[in-house]
């Protein structure tokens, strides 16, 4: 059983240089296969070297260990120079009072459409045949 499974791996490997040179659907996967196996390696060996990623950042010791006081650990950088508020609490006193004079609207999630006049669309010809002369 593994002797034939061995010669139809082996017959199948060496098919591969003739796929490779005359066959453009193989060629493109096949260099597919390596890029993606490429990055699959780079993306284990980041993750057991406890580098991020994505970051470009990650554990490393001495000199280059010190970055600057304004990057987070997370290697974001918090904007400087913004100012940022944060919205009141709804239901809390600093909330602003709705104003009385907007109406809901007359199409809305949860609302009957009884008493609501829906015309129909304007007349477009998409999809017809063009009638008249033909462009030159």
């Amino acid at each position: 059983m593994m002797a034939s499974v061995r010669a139809a791996l082996l017959r199948r490997l060496k098919l591969v240089p003739s796929l490779f040179r005359n066959d453009p659907l193989f060629r493109y996967a096949s260099i597919a296969a390596v890029l993606a196996l490429i990055l699959i390696a780079v993306s284990i060996g980041q993750d057991m070297s406890g580098r991020s990623a994505l970051s470009g950042t990650g554990n490393r010791t001495g000199s280059a260990a010190t970055a600057p006081e304004r990057v987070r650990q997370n290697g974001v950088v918090p904007a400087t120079g913004l100012e940022t508020t944060v919205p009141p609490v709804p239901g809390s006193p600093d909330m602003p009072a709705p104003t009385e004079d907007a109406s809901p609207p007359a199409i809305a999630p949860g609302r009957p459409l009884n008493g609501i006049d829906v015309a129909p669309g304007p007349r477009d010809s998409f999809g017809t045949i063009p009638q008249g002369d033909k462009p030159r």
